[in-house]
């Protein structure tokens, strides 16, 4: 019996899942900017207009200490950058997302900063 509040909860969890970048990136935090570039690249993969290099999360959090972050706003942008890419993956697997041409173009220019290091403009 103590599946079924679980297996009722997680169709909620799905659905409120794009929310969840939006509660995290309230003000310009260094947890905002990791919520934003995680729903970055999660829609560029899912659109298939790029795909982020394995050091991405840690380049975004080297650029965050430069910036001023301390260790407590680091490790928090790093469990929204994580938190926020599980519930796309699992948002995008539930409910399919279509692309259009437009945000496919803007997704491939988004993800060529992104590679590039730039992540002034998430």
């Amino acid at each position: 019996m103590a599946l079924l509040p679980i297996g009722r909860a997680l169709p909620l969890a799905c659905l409120l899942a794009p929310l969840l970048g939006a509660c995290v990136a309230a003000g310009d935090s260094s947890a905002g900017r990791a919520s934003a570039l995680a729903t970055t690249v999660s829609r560029a993969t899912t659109c298939k207009a790029g795909s982020p290099q394995r050091s991405t999360l840690d380049r975004f959090l080297a650029a965050e200490k430069a910036r001023g972050a301390d260790e407590q706003q680091i490790a928090a942008a790093r469990a929204a950058y994580i938190g926020v890419s599980e519930a796309e993956m699992v948002n995008q697997g539930v409910r399919p997302q279509a692309c259009t041409a437009e945000e496919r173009a803007e997704l491939k220019a988004r993800m060529g900063r992104i590679r590039a290091g730039e992540f002034d403009k998430l």
